[in-house]
């Protein structure tokens, strides 16, 4: 196993009659109709060794689930011998090598960590992602300890698209909650906050620059989006209307850019505006921040002592509710293969061990939630895990009021971009109704375009 730097666009990819013949060979025999993963004789037809002495290409996105594959990846290559080369990228970089090679069709890619609250949509319909349904349904390619209906119905409905395949196997579902300094917390006699009012009022006691600022969340142009769209739900507004047009200039949106836009110009540190997660998670681990809100895998860091100057001193907790409701943004992430990809088979492998039983548990081990049901309490889990329970209980509770954190749109990318900038020049001053008035616009435009 070794990391290399993303292979050269260009090579001719694979032929659509490739794909095709690619799939029916790996696929003959699978049975017709709802997955069934465990039969008699399964056990006799399914051999993790057989792709050894083959190699595939990863393309990691840089977060703690993918920080936790890399270094279990040895693991890989000992139980089925294919040989693993990747890289690992910010996001938004590597979503931008994504779309470059993908557009290119040069095969380069055989797995990646798809984003599917961003991608899943845009990939689908351009076609790059390969129906991992058919290697689901077949014996020989999927173990008979997999157990599919294992996965969070959500987790199984987010990696469904519209004609019925499946774009990855999910990895987990990342609801939002609430990073706290319960030190503080307690020095002031104060729980977390209940309410929006709370936390604003929280803020302000906290808030005492430079030392401490009371808050902290995303600033930066698209980052930021699903932050807002949180705060939006709390206050009874939508991004979207019953019938998919632009929803954001509405009352309750301008009282949410109001919000939100004055958390962050009142009580986050300077430059907040260029925060993504990395920067908010950096501030928050110096023990600069009282209180940020964020996906709950990226908490593990926080626990961490050689990293974090406040491990020990973090509480986690439900986001609180507002006027309008009490919900958790939830995205859901996958691995997933390249429809251009000549090695299906092998990459599959490695995707089914990502997301199996026994990499779960290493995963929640390790802080790193799940999207399988019965790895919460295993054994091993509870006696172990890296995270306290306070942590565990509010990924279970935040699932239970989830809402999809951005539109399921193949324009997702555009409205984060539209919206972020709504955002930005809010922090810096501008009018909530004005901003989202252009918003607005800009959105509906995007929609007509792209949703027909």
């Amino acid at each position: 196993m070794k990391q290399r730097r993303q292979p050269a666009v260009g090579s001719r990819g694979m032929t659509r009659r490739e794909i095709l013949r690619l799939g029916a060979a790996v696929t003959a025999g699978a049975a017709a109709g709802p997955f069934v993963l465990r039969y008699a004789g399964a056990a006799d037809a399914f051999s993790w060794r057989r792709f050894a002495g083959q190699s595939i290409f990863i393309q990691f996105t840089k977060n703690p689930w993918s920080d936790t594959m890399e270094k279990l990846l040895p693991d890989f290559e000992k139980q089925t011998g294919i040989k693993v080369e990747f890289s690992d990228l910010p996001e938004i970089q590597a979503r931008q090598k994504l779309t470059v090679e993908f557009t290119a069709g040069s095969g380069g890619i055989d797995v990646w960590y798809t984003s599917l609250h961003v991608e899943k949509r845009r990939f689908w319909k351009s076609g790059w992602y390969a129906d991992l349904g058919k290697f689901l349904k077949d014996p020989t390619m999927t173990s008979p300890e997999y157990d599919w209906n294992d996965m969070a119905g959500g987790a199984k409905q987010a990696v469904t698209q519209p004609d019925g395949s499946i774009s990855g196997l999910p990895a987990f579902v990342d609801p939002w909650i609430l990073f706290y300094r319960k030190d503080l917390f307690q020095q002031k006699g104060l729980k977390p906050p209940r309410t929006l009012a709370d936390m604003e009022g929280f803020a302000q006691k906290f808030h005492n620059p430079p030392s401490l600022y009371g808050f902290v969340a995303r600033g930066l142009k698209n980052a930021n989006a699903p932050a807002w769209d949180w705060v939006l739900f709390s206050l009874g507004g939508n991004f979207l209307t019953k019938d998919g047009k632009a929803s954001i200039q509405t009352p309750e949106a301008i009282k949410s850019m109001d919000w939100y836009a004055g958390m962050l110009r009142r009580f986050a540190p300077p430059g907040v505006v260029n925060f993504n997660w990395y920067e908010c998670s950096a501030a928050f681990m110096q023990g600069q921040v009282a209180m940020y809100y964020d996906g709950v895998n990226f908490a593990s860091q926080f626990e961490d002592k050689e990293k974090s100057k406040i491990a020990g001193k973090v509480g986690y907790a439900v986001l609180p509710a507002g006027p309008g409701g009490h919900f958790s943004p939830i995205f859901s992430n996958a691995v997933a293969i390249s429809a251009q990809s000549k090695r299906q088979g092998p990459a599959y492998f490695f995707a089914q061990w990502a997301t199996s039983k026994q990499s779960a548990i290493k995963e929640l081990l390790a802080g790193v939630g799940s999207a399988r049901t019965s790895v919460w309490n295993d054994p091993e889990v509870k006696a172990k895990a890296k995270m306290p329970v306070d942590w565990s209980q509010a990924y279970v509770d935040s699932l239970k009021i989830g809402r999809l954190g951005l539109p399921e749109i193949v324009g997702v990318t555009e409205y984060r971009d539209i919206i972020g900038v709504a955002i930005q020049k809010a922090i810096e001053g501008a009018k909530s109704a004005e901003v989202l008035a252009q918003a607005q616009k800009e959105f509906q435009e995007v929609l007509d375009k792209t949703e027909k």
